[in-house]
């Protein structure tokens, strides 16, 4: 049986319960008053019961699964159609029409029309706010039916929206030791500013799929922050700083994001400047994975597709490769007065 409880910060105007306990096992149309919501009925039903408590119902939480979540998960579309399924079982099951539901959420029916019909994204405030309102098991953790669900679409949509062969890396990134980056182009994922990435995004992308992009990159940077983080050195060729993705405001903070690794003990930023040649850092871009037991890896995109190496003659040669371009970059007192200079030219 799930309950109420008093909530202290209310989600888009919700009202807050009192201190009794509601339970969704009854009828709410039992007690009914003119002008009241469906939620001031769900509590005066509940204030007027008998000692004698009504039949535990199923928990709001635990509907059967549809054959989204079964079948497809990964399929963010079909995730969708599973969210408007349990919202509509769920608003059936506690006997709220769609207006009434609208009401208690401060928003118009249509819009939960919608959302059963899977015509409408879901947003991470919707999920929170039905779940504060059924009360399912877990809300007040945010961590109840419908978050969970809107969790699972929003990692289904990054796995859509990734690079082909790109997922497969994460994999590894996230366990990695060491991680050694040579950037010829743009400043690396690990150290981007959710605004310079916003602004590589390709331009006609859909809302949806520019923020799973950008919502991923973001949370993969937790690497850098972990217990036991790996040891990471990351070069970057001159031109990165003067290519102005997302304009001059976008690379301050930027370049402001990259200074802010100066005093770090496990992020070492490098600058490759345009007065050196380093004939190994002409070749491109790559990252090489270091593991405490597994056989390290080398990851480049060419074309659009991501690709994993882990040939050992291959890996030696990356290796030599690096080593040859860090001894043209910038030390690191250069490097950071270099980022420093450049910040001022875009301020």
């Amino acid at each position: 049986m799930i309950y109420g409880r008093r909530v202290a910060v209310h989600r888009s105007g919700l009202a807050p319960l009192d201190d009794h306990r509601v339970s969704f096992g009854f009828d709410p149309a039992v007690v009914q008053y003119p002008g009241q919501s469906a939620f001031s009925r769900l509590l005066s039903a509940t204030k007027s019961v008998s000692a004698a408590p009504p039949p535990p119902p199923s928990p709001v939480h635990q509907v059967q699964k549809g054959p989204a979540m079964a079948s497809d998960q990964q399929n963010p579309d079909a995730l969708r159609v599973h969210f408007g399924l349990e919202l509509r079982r769920t608003r059936q099951r506690t006997k709220l029409s769609q207006n009434e539901l609208a009401k208690a959420l401060g928003c118009t029916p249509q819009w939960i029309c919608q959302l059963e019909k899977a015509d409408k994204t879901v947003s991470e405030q919707t999920a929170l706010d039905l779940d504060t309102y059924f009360k399912t098991d877990g809300w007040d953790r945010d961590e109840g039916h419908f978050h969970r669900i809107y969790q699972t679409i929003r990692r289904a949509g990054r796995h859509r929206v990734l690079l082909p062969g790109f997922d497969a890396y994460l994999r590894h990134e996230s366990r990695a030791i060491g991680i050694r980056s040579f950037a010829a182009q743009v400043v690396p994922g690990l150290l981007q500013t959710e605004g310079y990435a916003r602004g590589l995004m390709m331009p006609g992308e859909s809302v949806e799929t520019l923020d799973a992009r950008v919502a991923g990159r973001m949370e993969r940077q937790a690497t850098l922050t972990r217990q036991n983080p790996p040891m990471t050195i990351f070069v970057l060729d001159e031109s990165v700083l003067y290519r102005p993705v997302g304009g001059p405001k976008v690379m301050v903070e930027q370049l402001d994001h990259l200074i802010g690794f100066e005093s770090s003990l496990n992020v070492d930023v490098r600058v490759l400047p345009y007065g050196r040649v380093a004939p190994a850092g002409l070749e491109g871009g790559f990252i090489l994975l270091n593991f405490e037991q597994e056989a390290d890896l080398m990851y480049i995109e060419a074309a659009g597709v991501g690709q994993l190496i882990e040939s050992k003659s291959t890996m030696f040669k990356a290796g030599v490769r690096f080593s040859l371009v860090m001894g043209e970059a910038l030390s690191r007192t250069e490097t950071f007065q270099l980022l420093s200079r450049t910040r001022e030219e875009y301020a």
